[in-house]
């Protein structure tokens, strides 16, 4: 007596079989060559990323030194400004480099920038914080000049009155 096991397996059931191994082994090397296939191109992704933000950051980083450089510029004519007579030029000049840095900074004055971004909204009004320095300290060296002028007209006037108009009278003079 043969038992089911042992029965031989018609042509149709050896095709299914053959189909379901091929359908399966095609399946699972889709899905072996897919994760193959994202794993390197997110490793390209990745590596793609990575340098874009390198080179932003050495943008970055360039555009920070070139604002260095601007705001030292700033700060040592800003720091001339009250030696100076005529301060128009000078004043104008430290305006233009603001507005420079201001450029420079760009987009990224919010993000990257903070300190100078906070700085050069404050340099207008320390710039008219220094003009009115300058102009009390204009007009203290004015009331100066004009005091000490007045000085010299009231000791010269003072010399002048000291002298007695009696001595140089040529008239008689009584004796007592």
């Amino acid at each position: 007596m043969s038992s089911n096991r042992e029965r031989k397996l018609n042509k149709s059931d050896v095709r299914t079989g053959i189909w379901k191994f091929v359908l399966s082994f095609v399946v699972l090397a889709a899905v072996s060559f897919t994760s193959v296939f994202f794993f390197f191109k997110s490793y390209d992704t990745q590596t793609d990323g990575i340098s874009r933000e390198a080179e932003n950051y050495r943008q970055l980083l360039g555009r920070s030194d070139i604002l260095r450089v601007q705001v030292d510029t700033i700060f040592s004519r800003m720091s001339r400004l009250n030696r100076v007579e005529n301060d128009i030029f000078l004043r104008n000049d430290i305006i233009d480099n603001v507005n420079n840095a201001k450029n420079i900074m760009g987009k990224d004055s919010v993000d990257n920038f903070k300190h100078y971004s906070s700085l050069m909204k404050q340099i207008r009004p320390m710039l008219n914080l220094k003009n009115q320095i300058v102009e009390v300290s204009n007009k203290k060296k004015i009331a100066i000049r004009d005091l000490n002028l007045c000085t010299g007209k009231v000791a010269g006037v003072e010399s002048v009155l000291a002298k007695d108009p009696t001595r140089k009278f040529s008239g008689s003079r009584r004796k007592r």
